[in-house]
């Protein structure tokens, strides 16, 4: 019969995944850069200090851009004291800084709105300004397409009939349908071309 797991067991097994992570976190903690010669070179420690940061391709927790070359064998100089600014100039600076931002900010907003709100309106109305030239185009498309069938009409000799100064109807003779003709044509050149 097979006993339940122990505590001793479950605490084994859990070393044994924090150790797996802990591994891939290590294999993936490597400095890569390009020698002298071009060649890809991988590491676990930095490039040496003659390698330039442009050369430098991956390193672990930063990006590339961001990488200064650093000298393994040079020790660290520790800094005096005197060196490092006080701790109270940078608070009052950022208690500074927090009250400059916090003041500003709601004129940024303001502005930031001010200027969606002119930006929003401004393609409205430029929307609005080409629904409006594209329905003239369509009317005027309707009345020249209705001025070529009427012309088309005259030139064939159909016959077309006018509202007389009554409001009876009228038929063009041949010398009215001419005048009619001539003026549909100057229509169409001055408004259709």
């Amino acid at each position: 019969m097979f006993a339940r797991p122990t505590a001793r067991l479950s605490a084994t097994l859990t070393l044994a995944a924090l150790a797996g992570l802990c591994h891939c976190a290590v294999a993936q903690a490597q400095w890569q850069w390009r020698d002298a010669a071009g060649r890809s070179v991988f590491s676990d420690t930095p490039p040496p200090p003659t390698v330039p940061a442009a050369s430098v391709i991956k390193a672990p927790g930063r990006f590339a851009s961001m990488l200064r070359p650093v000298d393994a064998a040079a020790p660290a100089a520790a800094a005096s004291p005197a060196d490092m600014p006080s701790a109270a100039p940078v608070e009052a600076n950022a208690g500074a800084r927090a009250e400059a931002k916090a003041e500003a900010r709601p004129d940024a907003t303001a502005s930031a709105e001010q200027a969606f709100q002119k930006r929003r309106a401004d393609a409205l109305k430029a929307e609005a300004d080409q629904a409006a030239r594209d329905k003239a185009a369509q009317e005027r498309q309707a009345r020249c397409a209705g001025m070529r069938n009427y012309a088309t009409a005259l030139q064939q000799n159909r016959r077309i009939a006018v509202s007389a100064p009554d409001g009876s109807p009228q038929h063009l003779d041949d010398d009215q349908r001419q005048a009619e003709l001539q003026r549909t044509n100057e229509s169409l050149a001055a408004n259709c071309a």
